[in-house]
């Protein structure tokens, strides 16, 4: 059923704007005048459709725009031509005013029905109330939120021993050791690394003939950190050689780191409290959007509007910026009070839902310490290719 009505913010019988589309939005036809023009001296608003016992009220049409703009138009007419309207202006329908007072690119501007409404009147009459909201302009406002998660880290992944331990630039090419017997110090940390991970999860064997505390696992891990010999893998060979780094800064560093470690394991302090950040941005679309998939390191901040993490009224600074001196251990690149804030963001996938007249979507972001999210796994460019795009193994 094709109809003529004013929606929007049109009004009928209007003498600056007489030609109205026909409803629903998008029938075709041309455009044409709705009602009977106003007597002079008349202060009722005179309208039908077609020209036939339809009155547009004096008040109509009533338009807000608050969270998304709304408007409401009301009419006189039988009470079989209010049934009928009734019929064909359900929840969801899409209607267009003619865009003479307000245009979107050049054309009308479109509006979703969310209720009609008839009210019986005397004389076999009914009054028609429709409201509608705007798809065409007025969403509703971004919402934000950034509330703290507890991340849930191994101690191994803890900023305070994670930066000591990890293998990371040189230490994949320099080499330690006293000659011939050699290794990178990425093949030694990451014996280290493994050492620790034994150490744990190795169960008790005391020595034979012996009563100890400890079992002869743990002991050798402990003895060959406080020589300084690492057992290490040196390929092509699959046994191990013991590589003394009591030279090396950087493995004395990660020995110390994992003492600690151990130390830290015997008072059960296996998985330290560790705060992360989750950042959640809504927006809202008047059409589908293309979906994040997520699971990649990116930071929200250049994403986020910056009324939501700038401090300042104009600026470039953020929420995040004296976490470094707050927590230098956690957030502070060089682990000092000093240094520039350092976090780590996993984007999370988006989440869409659709609400009355828009699609709300949901973008997340997850905040920690560098480290947490493996550079690897987490990365957002092409799957390796050939053997040489892996980490090696030792």
């Amino acid at each position: 059923m094709a109809f003529r009505l004013p929606f929007g913010f049109d009004r009928a019988s209007d003498p600056n704007n007489p030609n109205l589309p026909l409803q629903p939005a998008g029938t075709g036809g041309a455009l044409g005048p709705v009602g009977t023009p106003q007597p002079a001296g008349d202060l009722i608003v005179a309208g039908d459709d077609n020209g036939t016992n339809v009155q547009e009220n004096p008040d109509s049409p009533e338009i807000e725009r608050a969270e998304q703009a709304t408007f409401m138009h009301k009419f006189k007419t039988t009470w079989q031509n209010a049934c009928s309207f009734l019929t064909v202006l359900g929840r969801g329908t899409f209607v267009q005013d003619s865009g003479f007072y307000a245009s979107s690119s050049g054309g009308g501007t479109i509006w979703r029905v969310l209720s009609s409404k008839i009210q019986a009147i005397r004389g076999g009459y009914a009054e028609l109330s429709v409201t509608a909201e705007s798809i065409s302009f007025d969403s509703p406002p971004d919402d934000y939120q950034m509330i703290p998660v507890e991340l849930g880290i191994d101690i191994i992944k803890h900023p305070r021993y994670f930066y000591a331990l990890y293998p990371s630039g040189s230490d994949f090419t320099d080499l330690v050791g006293v000659a011939p017997t050699q290794a990178t110090r990425a093949q030694v940390k990451q014996s280290i690394i493994r050492a620790i991970q034994t150490y744990r999860d190795s169960p008790y064997f005391p020595q034979a003939g012996q009563v100890t505390l400890n079992g002869i696992v743990q002991n050798s891990i402990v003895n060959y950190f406080i020589s300084s010999l690492i057992p290490t893998i040196l390929p092509p060979s699959s046994s191990e050689s013991q590589i003394d780094v009591s030279g090396d800064a950087g493995c004395l560093l990660a020995i110390a780191a994992a003492g600690e470690i151990i130390q830290k394991l015997w008072n059960n302090i296996d998985s330290p409290y560790m705060p992360g950040f989750q950042v959640t941005l809504k927006q809202y679309f008047f059409r589908p959007v293309f979906e994040n998939p997520g699971g990649y390191i990116e930071s929200p901040v250049g994403i986020v509007p910056d009324y939501f993490i700038s401090p300042s009224q104009s600026g470039p600074d953020t929420i995040f910026d004296q976490m470094a001196a707050i927590n230098p251990q956690c957030f502070s690149n060089d682990g000092t009070s000093t240094g520039t804030v350092n976090i780590s963001w996993l984007r999370k996938a988006d989440e869409v839902v659709y609400q009355r007249t828009w699609f709300e979507v949901t973008s997340t972001w997850i905040g920690s310490p560098i480290g947490h999210w493996d550079l690897q796994i987490y990365q957002n460019g092409h799957r390796p290719t050939s053997p040489s795009d892996y980490l090696p193994l030792v």
